[in-house]
């Protein structure tokens, strides 16, 4: 990992984690964490012009999905995004994996049992 790429994602940590009040959910590969992911969909997604889905939208969410490779780590990603779902501020989020269309998506929804989920 580049230096820059380190340097990015050690600042989306600590400036995403208070922000969010997110838990750090270790992803099984143990080099992503669950406020990682959350800032890579928030950054990607809520930053669209008008409501319309950006590509980088939908990359985002089916990169952090390509890395939850386990029931344990589909069912953490869906815990994950549940904690910043409560918040009104992300709601938007909701259904947006099946809005873009990727193949055995993990869904943000807050009312799914997360522990349902398999691979």
């Amino acid at each position: 990992m580049s230096k820059s790429i380190f340097v990015v994602c050690i600042s989306l940590l600590v400036v995403l984690s208070p922000i969010l009040n997110a838990k750090m959910l270790s992803y099984p590969n143990g080099d992503r964490h669950c406020v990682m992911a959350q800032g890579q969909v928030i950054s990607a997604c809520l930053q669209q012009a008008n409501g319309l889905l950006h590509a980088d939208c939908c990359y985002a969410i089916n990169d952090v999905n390509r890395h939850a490779e386990t029931t344990y780590g589909r069912i953490a990603l869906c815990k994950c995004f549940q904690e910043i779902l409560k918040d009104s501020r992300f709601t938007k989020l909701i259904g947006m994996p099946e809005k873009c269309a990727i193949p055995n998506v993990v869904p943000f929804d807050p009312k799914i049992d997360c522990d349902s989920i398999k691979l």
